[in-house]
């Protein structure tokens, strides 16, 4: 089953900011984008259907100081939602409190 992944206006933000310091970072996200598309459990599950994955940053190698990205998957359309990317060099954690605002959006879609 394959699995559309979609991007919302606070990733497309974060992923801007980003991409001033990291000139890879389309890359990485393609390539996370296409594992994605074949299996959304490839993260960590934070409950409430929003997942936590790492994804390398290309620019510095590795995982562990790589990206963090907090996705949401809605089963039934088979959709995932990429809400939110930081890199772990900058931030520890994301609050998903903040996130809950876009979640309630994405339920209203049909």
């Amino acid at each position: 089953m394959r699995y559309e992944v979609k991007v919302v206006d606070t990733f497309k933000r974060d992923t801007k900011k980003l991409f001033k310091k990291y000139k890879s970072i389309k890359s990485d996200i393609l390539e996370l984008v296409e594992k994605l598309e074949l299996d959304y459990k490839i993260g960590i599950h934070l409950g409430n259907n929003l997942y936590k994955i790492r994804v390398k940053n290309s620019d510095i190698g590795g995982k562990s100081g790589g990206y963090r990205v907090i996705y949401y998957t809605k089963l039934p359309s088979n959709s995932i939602y990429l809400l939110s990317i930081y890199a772990k060099t900058q931030k520890e954690n994301i609050d998903i409190e903040i996130l809950k605002p876009i979640i309630d959006k994405l339920n209203k879609i049909k």
